[in-house]
């Protein structure tokens, strides 16, 4: 079985005024829209796609974080990440349009508040390297190759490896031919100038609750778009294992070592000398 794939990040230019943002969800939402609805696109409405998605599920773990004892907030995240990931998988196809469009009526039925939230996303020059298709396409492989045929569960750190973990997951369908990976988001983000403060990672003891029986004889792995030091994506994988999976190994992967050189450093440089990166387009 052939799990055909066509990533978005193969056809558009990953550029700092596409990552920098400020708007609402219910805007974000709105632009998804406008673009699934077009017969004939332009880069940019693809870029519009590859950048807007993953701020569904930001937006919706922020509000959990704002929100934890809401029940309604853990259906209304496996919503919003089924809806992204179905955006990247399905964009050409149109009754993928039902899906924001179903989350959108959701939210306002559960709290219309949410929809209002204000979002904001700065420039970052590494995520925009480290979502190179190239890289994605590698940590893909690398998953198929410690997955094998068994069910996993992919936390994915929040916010900045969203839309890489997204596309990653994708190709691992397509390398692979299994849909045995589930994705799922574990905000940690340490950025005080962005906003964030989180001392460990933010899952809700319902989540942990829910996710201890969910992970109960899978592989479970830790994503992050890249690494460095290392301390976040060890931060987050001592924090599942300790809390969600102690009784399982706990593997760890990323698209990108910053820490040590690589044809990443090309890459970055290139998009210090002109704002943007090209995804090399495929066949």
């Amino acid at each position: 079985m052939t799990l055909a794939y066509r990533s978005l990040y193969d056809m558009v230019e990953r550029t700092r005024s596409l990552q920098r943002f400020e708007g609402r969800l219910e805007s974000i939402l709105d632009d998804i829209v406008r673009v699934l609805k077009k017969k004939d696109r332009t880069g940019r409405d693809h870029g519009i796609l590859v950048f807007q998605t993953p701020r569904i599920i930001r937006a919706l773990l922020d509000f959990k974080e704002e929100n934890p004892d809401d029940p309604r907030l853990l259906r209304l995240l496996r919503l919003g990440v089924d809806t992204s990931l179905s955006i990247y998988r399905r964009y050409d196809d149109p009754t993928t349009i039902d899906g924001p469009l179903e989350l959108r009526n959701e939210i306002a039925k559960a709290n219309g508040g949410l929809l209002e939230r204000a979002l904001r996303q700065y420039p970052d020059d590494i995520s925009l390297v480290a979502s190179e298709p190239r890289f994605s396409q590698a940590t893909a492989r690398e998953l198929a190759q410690i997955i094998g045929s068994e069910q996993a569960m992919l936390f994915v750190t929040a916010h900045g490896a969203i839309g890489a973990g997204l596309d990653v997951v994708l190709r691992y369908e397509e390398v692979s031919c299994r849909r045995n990976l589930e994705f799922y988001p574990v905000r940690y983000s340490r950025s005080e100038n962005k906003g964030y403060r989180d001392t460990e990672p933010r899952l809700t003891p319902a989540e942990i609750e829910h996710l201890r029986k969910a992970v109960n004889g899978k592989r479970v792995i830790v994503f992050d778009e890249n690494r460095c030091t290392g301390k976040t994506l060890e931060t987050v994988a001592e924090f599942i294992s300790k809390e969600v999976a102690p009784d399982q190994d706990v593997n760890t992967v990323c698209n990108v070592n910053t820490g040590a050189g690589g044809v990443w450093v090309e890459l970055y440089c290139r998009l210090q000398d002109n704002g943007r990166l090209i995804g090399a387009p495929t066949a």
